[in-house]
């Protein structure tokens, strides 16, 4: 099973990221759980968001405290105090916004992508990244094909909007290193 959390900053799109990977999954006749942590969240702050994928029925209903992947939105959070390496697995990966690797003697793998940029050329300033790390997170994992991720990409967002993102998400597949 796939175990993720996904560490981000209010605004940066990580709830709906989830919320889409979970629908991907379904799509493909597996399971899935997007599990989002409401609280004080605001434009900036921390963000925390699990997610589980397995080939059978996902009986634990709770957040992820061991992940197998982590998927960081914003690796300057540990300038807040956030330590993205609590809990995780031996084994475990990180998807990293970022143009090259950080963290890489705490994680097994690490595979970055630099969604925040890939998202700013096609759709502008200020678009969150989150659907371009889904792309490296299809990548890094294997978990979900990319025409599964790409299809709910366009049906969640609509029109030349949807395109735009759903082409962020290829491309963000196609660079993670």
């Amino acid at each position: 099973m796939w175990e993720f959390i996904f560490y981000s900053r209010g605004g940066q799109g990580a709830v709906t990221a989830s919320k889409i990977l979970a629908r991907a999954v379904i799509r493909e006749n597996r399971y899935a759980q997007a599990i989002p942590s409401y609280g004080q969240e605001r434009k900036g702050a921390p963000v925390f968001t699990y997610a589980r994928i397995n080939d059978a029925e996902i009986e634990t209903k709770s957040y992820v405290y061991k992940p197998n992947c982590v998927v960081c939105f914003d690796p300057e959070l540990s300038v807040v105090g956030i330590d993205i390496t609590k809990g995780k697995k031996d084994d475990c990966l990180l998807v990293v916004n970022s143009p090259e690797p950080v963290y890489t003697d705490d994680f097994k793998k690490v595979i970055s992508c630099d969604a925040s940029a890939i998202t700013t050329e096609l759709l502008g300033e200020n678009t969150p990244p989150n659907i371009a790390m889904l792309g490296a997170l299809a990548k890094a994992t294997g978990c979900v094909s990319i025409d599964s991720l790409i299809i709910e990409v366009k049906d969640m967002i609509k029109g030349d909007k949807g395109e735009k993102n759903a082409e962020a998400c290829r491309r963000a597949f196609e660079e993670s290193k």
